[in-house]
This record gives C-alpha cells, sequence and structure tokens, in this order.
C-alpha cells in the first residue's frame, strides 16, 4: 500500500472546500462595484468640505478647512468595503484620508483622517451640499 498517495489524497479531500470557499469570495469582492460619490459635502460646524469627483480615470479629493482656509487634493483612491459600505482611500506622505459612504444613503460620507502611525486625527460625517 502506498501511504503517501493515501496521504496526498486525503489531503487534497480535505483541503478543497477551503480553497474553493477563497476562490469563490475572491470572485465576489472582485465583483464588488463601486459607485464613486461625487459632489461637495460638507460639515460647517466642524469646519470642512469635500469636493470628491471621478474625471481622467481617477479619484480626486479636494479638502478644504473651513475654519483656516488650509486645503489639499489627492488623486487616485484606492476602493475597498463592501457594495452596502464603500471606503475610498487616498494617501500622501503623513496621513491617510479616508471617504466612507453608503450608497443607501448618498448624501452623506463619513469623513476620517488617520496619522502616519494610525491615530485618527479626524473623524467627521460630513453632508452633501445641494445648488440653490
Amino acid at each position: 500500500m502506498n501511504f503517501k498517495a493515501i496521504a496526498m489524497a486525503a489531503i487534497l479531500g480535505l483541503s478543497a472546500p477551503a480553497i474553493m470557499d477563497v476562490a469563490t469570495n475572491s470572485q465576489a469582492v472582485a465583483a464588488t462595484r463601486f459607485n464613486y460619490p461625487s459632489g461637495v459635502f460638507k460639515n460647517e460646524n466642524q469646519g470642512w468640505q469635500v469636493q470628491l469627483y471621478f474625471r481622467n480615470n481617477a479619484y480626486h479629493y479636494q479638502g478644504k478647512n473651513l475654519k483656516t482656509g488650509s486645503n489639499i487634493s489627492l488623486i487616485g483612491a484606492t476602493t475597498s468595503g463592501t457594495q452596502q459600505r464603500q471606503i475610498y482611500t487616498w494617501r500622501n506622505s503623513q496621513y491617510r484620508y479616508q471617504i466612507a459612504w453608503r450608497p443607501s444613503d448618498p448624501g452623506v460620507v463619513r469623513l476620517q483622517v488617520f496619522s502616519r502611525s494610525g491615530k485618527v486625527v479626524l473623524n467627521c460625517l460630513l453632508y452633501e451640499e445641494y445648488g440653490d
């Protein structure tokens, strides 16, 4: 009797369901469609405004501190999350900027800014600004 062959068959038989699960979940993540929210979102009480838009095959972030007037412009977000809660992340040398958005509540985004060490610097809800 060839014990190596029996052992190999047993290992493959036990691992096949796990391999299929990983393959199926990877396809589900790859198939997630992101909507890229666009518009101007702000929270005047906390003093932040963000303009989001998709142009030239890249997602853009323009943030502004309404109290100081300082601003930042970032291009090329990475996507993560799920269809129900989509997360867009931009990075510069010092900070990571994240917008979390739920298509079921399209007029609200969560802005989070993290320091290089991962500490939360800013966490606030911003509301879509509609034209008059």
